[in-house]
């Protein structure tokens, strides 16, 4: 029978946690772990982790690691993970009370689908507004690219992933850099495998100051590397042209930030010559702009 494994990377959220925790407290359906991995926090977390694991309601486990950013909060939960599936549940979000059940029943439908990497759902904010916008139909299987960057579809969605696929690729991690988008994961898996899409809502965000979704472009300036490898996903064929080319300016503008040469970096594009030009040449604007802000 499937089991989830629910990931909760988590920095100084004490404030937040019980209200995550609350939430898998009142799921309808059990079959899943939750780990927490404290990135480094320097509050009372653990005093209140331990108290989570001692109440032995739910399966909780508490895992401590030094400050590195999400993504290495992500690569770290690898050796812990037991279920089949993961989902990635942000310390100041929560589910619905229906979200484990309707997972294991959906996946039950595509679980032996090796093409098949997992499933993406919809998040709600508290008053109820969907993030983003619906998919243009339910239960389709399509891949990332196609639905979300194609369509211009970018609001946050609510990933379940198979957990051998998300062991396969964690996350790259580059010295005095914290921060690299869980985009680049979804863009990555997208050129392989292929996801169900299903227009129900199970998670809901709580967009809090301080938070990732927040911080918004200066993290992204002071993380140039993590946002050169995110950019680099989507600077393929499969790509659009609009988003391909914002994606090769983006390449450049972060290049720009770290004084890097333009032969050391265009190497790494595979596409056209003229693309490739005039997404340098843009860059220089956009790299203008974003100085003032870093």
């Amino acid at each position: 029978m499937c089991f989830l494994s629910i990931v909760t990377p988590t920095f100084n959220r004490e404030n937040t946690l019980t209200r995550v925790y609350n939430s898998l407290l009142n799921q309808s359906n059990k079959q899943f772990e939750w780990l927490i991995i404290d990135d480094g926090s320097i509050d009372n977390t653990k005093k209140l982790c331990k108290t989570f694991i001692n109440k032995n309601l739910i399966k909780v486990s508490y895992y401590q690691k030094t400050n590195g950013g999400k993504h290495t909060a992500l690569n770290f939960s690898h050796k812990y993970i037991s279920g089949d599936l993961v989902l990635i549940l942000d310390s100041d979000d929560y589910l619905k009370e229906d979200a484990v059940e309707l997972i294991l029943s959906d996946w039950h439908n595509y679980s032996m689908n090796s093409e098949i990497c997992g499933l993406s759902y919809l998040k709600c904010i508290k008053n109820g507004r969907i993030v983003g916008k619906e998919y243009y139909a339910n239960y389709m299987i399509d891949d990332f690219i196609n639905v979300r960057i194609n369509d211009n579809n970018f609001g946050d969605k609510c990933e379940v992933i198979r957990t051998d696929i998300f062991k396969k690729y964690p996350f790259p991690v580059f010295k005095d850099e914290k921060f690299l988008g869980e985009g680049y994961l979804w863009g990555l898996i997208a050129y392989k495998y292929k996801t169900v899409y299903i227009n129900k809502v199970i998670y809901v965000c709580d967009y809090l100051e301080g938070g990732l979704t927040k911080s918004g472009r200066k993290l992204r300036i002071n993380n140039p590397y993590g946002g050169m490898a995110h950019a680099l996903i989507y600077i393929n064929k499969k790509v659009k042209l609009k988003y391909r080319l914002k994606n090769i300016i983006l390449y450049y503008c972060y290049a720009r930030f770290l004084d890097l040469k333009f032969k050391d970096c265009k190497k790494n594009i595979k596409i056209n010559f003229f693309e490739n030009v005039l997404g340098l040449l843009l860059s220089w604007f956009v790299f203008i702009k974003w100085k003032r802000i870093k």
